[in-house]
């Protein structure tokens, strides 16, 4: 599945995983105008609804951002208009300045993974009075909810947020604010800044974009990933792809020591992967489950000889470490898994495990763990934690004792 290629650079697997735990930028930020420092520097932030502790993009930019709040990443979405919702890492948040690349793609769903429209293709012309409808009532009254259509009962509510998706899918309408877990939608050149360009881009400026777009957010390239190039490409495509850029002088193959597969890197970040000096957070974090350093489990895996799952779409008598378990990383290692739910009600994080791996522990580990736990704390307002179960055992007495 891989090119050959006999100029390939070789690097350790430690210089490899300095190289993209450093661009991941954890901790790195400040205040609201860091986290839209850390959204430009990541590419794309996914978006999860699971709310079992912060939904997924508010833990990635906790970890980039020192002083985050959930309310940076609302204003700048809905206050500030320098970021939007769409498709890119599946649901993400991507930078404002793009939306007129995505053009393209709102223009033609057909020829990519495109949940909404997917769904209800085979309808869309069925529902040409329902579309009408939907557009003319946010037009004459600004932004709503599917709500607002189920109470005027003209249409069903099932349907009118089928429709609201579809018309979000295509790009007439952008989200406009979310009140809970409700989406308000209105037109997309009422919300959209007065300035930004209203062309349509060609499907060969699309593609161009989307493929450095995807390459700058993962760091490194594998022809593997399944989202490769968020395009709808197959192995052989993929392989011409990559064979254009390496002759164009744009890419690099790389070997990384014990592993046989080939990956790739971009060479504008070449520079940055040879210089293994580069300062890198040393703090621990816990990893959201869709963090973008996550987003390929197989190069996790390969780079970092940690295996990770989420566990959340398992049954309960599948999950080994837990619903909502959390990779730790330490520095350039990941060194074990915790499991936690905030119990929003009484103020307290309910750690359910917090289990190291073999060889990982150390009394010096202690006071680093003790610090990623109030700062997780702090960030969910939680004024008490319940530790029911680490690996070593000794380690929940450890934690407790410096946490009570």
């Amino acid at each position: 599945m891989q090119l050959e290629s006999t100029s390939s650079k070789e690097f350790s697997k430690e210089a490899v995983r300095h190289f993209l735990v450093f661009k991941q930028g954890f901790l790195q930020k400040k205040g609201k105008n860091g986290a839209y420092d850390a959204l430009r520097q990541l590419e794309c932030i996914q978006i999860d609804p699971i709310s079992v502790v912060h939904p997924n993009h508010h833990l990635v930019l906790h970890n980039r951002v020192v002083d985050y709040k959930p309310s940076h990443l609302e204003e700048l979405l809905y206050k500030d208009r320098v970021a939007f919702e769409y498709w890119c890492n599946e649901k993400s948040i991507i930078p404002i300045e793009d939306f007129p690349k995505f053009r393209y793609r709102m223009k033609n769903p057909s020829q990519f993974h495109s949940p909404f429209y997917e769904r209800i293709k085979a309808q869309s012309k069925e529902l040409h009075k329902e579309i009408k409808y939907v557009l003319s009532e946010i037009k004459k009254h600004g932004p709503l909810s599917s709500g607002e259509f189920e109470q005027k009962r003209k249409i069903e509510g099932k349907l009118a947020t089928k429709v609201l998706n579809l018309l979000w899918d295509c790009g007439d309408l952008v989200i406009h604010h979310v009140e809970g877990n409700r989406r308000y939608f209105d037109l997309t050149e009422r919300v959209l800044p007065s300035n930004m360009n209203e062309e349509v881009a060609s499907r060969e400026e699309y593609e161009q974009f989307i493929i450095h777009k995807y390459m700058k957010a993962y760091g490194l390239v594998d022809i593997r990933d399944w989202r490769f190039s968020w395009l709808p490409l197959k192995i052989p495509q993929r392989k011409a792809m990559i064979k254009r850029m390496i002759e164009a002088d744009k890419l690099c193959p790389i070997k990384i020591e014990d592993i046989k597969h080939t990956y790739y890197v971009l060479k504008e970040n070449l520079s940055l992967l040879e210089n293994s000096d580069t300062a890198i957070n040393e703090s621990i974090l816990f990893i959201a489950p869709l963090d973008n350093l996550l987003w390929n489990r197989k190069m996790i895996s390969d780079l970092f000889d940690f295996d990770y799952a989420w566990e959340v779409y398992k049954v309960p008598e599948k999950r080994i470490y837990g619903y909502y378990v959390m990779p730790i990383l330490y520095g350039t290692n990941f060194i074990g898994r915790i499991d936690p739910k905030l119990d929003r009600q009484n103020r307290k994080m309910i750690i359910h495990s917090l289990l190291l791996e073999e060889k990982c522990f150390g009394e010096n580990l202690v006071d680093e763990l003790v610090a990623a736990l109030q700062r997780f704390l702090s960030f969910h307002e939680a004024s008490k934690i319940e530790i029911n179960k680490t690996s070593p055992k000794k380690l929940k007495r450890a934690l407790m004792r410096e946490l009570s």
